[in-house]
């Protein structure tokens, strides 16, 4: 059962990503339990932090859908944040919160279906999480693949940097721990970092957002890391 939230104030609007959404079901077989709000202070007041996907409309009345985004971020760090807008300009923005993705509208069902299969392509990912013993400094560590935000090289150590603001310090290698990790969604996006594909939020030329940190994608790297994330977001990894 995938928990779905809609925030969009346009009621034939709201019908139409309903009705998607009935129909993705009968065709995979994905069930889900959907919310609806037409604004996002009732939304706000009975947020409990356990849906999996919100989507998302930006132009709302009293309180705005990116406003209300940053608000449910707060109290939800893995909530899948969908924005479903007529306002492209806003996807820089929308990485500040973490979006998993945008939809323009009018809304087509057949690239709204797309965008369901990459949702739950990654609610799978991160319902089959794995727990996996890592050689630190402080002795074997276990730990969850999900909490693993990125490595990076430090002072010829390995840094694991975690969800929960930890840093893991390992005496490995990047390469060896990419070897480690190899069927877990990582990605070296250069010499220094390995990255963990679920945890991307944004990515350019010449940067990736993960978890926040802005790292850097290397000319050599880039090829190879963009194949992998496309990968990731098609569902063949």
């Amino acid at each position: 059962m995938i928990k779905t939230i809609i925030l969009e104030d346009e009621k034939d609007a709201a019908d139409a990503l309903r009705a998607y959404l009935s129909q993705y079901s009968a065709e995979k077989g994905v069930a889900f339990d959907v919310r609806s709000y037409d604004n996002a202070v009732d939304l706000l007041e009975a947020y409990d932090a356990s849906a999996d996907v919100v989507f998302a409309d930006i132009q709302m009345p009293l309180i705005d859908g990116m406003s209300a985004a940053k608000k449910i971020r707060d109290r939800d760090k893995s909530v899948l944040i969908v924005f479903v807008t007529n306002l492209a300009q806003y996807a820089i923005e929308g990485y500040e919160v973490g979006a998993f993705d945008f939809i323009l509208k009018p809304v087509r069902r057949t690239s709204f279906f797309m965008k369901l299969d990459r949702i739950i392509n990654e609610l799978g990912h991160r319902r089959s999480d794995v727990m996996i013993n890592l050689h630190t400094r402080d002795g074997i560590r276990r730990i969850a693949v999900s909490d693993i935000l990125y490595a990076e090289v430090m002072n010829h150590d390995v840094v694991l940097h975690t969800s929960s603001g930890e840093s893991i310090r390992m005496r490995t290698t990047l390469s060896g721990l990419a070897v480690e990790l190899e069927s877990h969604h990582f990605a070296l996006c250069n010499a220094c970092y390995l990255v963990n594909l679920r945890h991307v939020s944004g990515v350019d030329l010449d940067y990736v957002n993960v978890g926040g940190s802005k790292l850097r994608v290397s000319q050599s790297k880039r090829k190879a890391f963009m194949q992998a994330i496309a990968r990731y977001a098609g569902g063949s990894e």
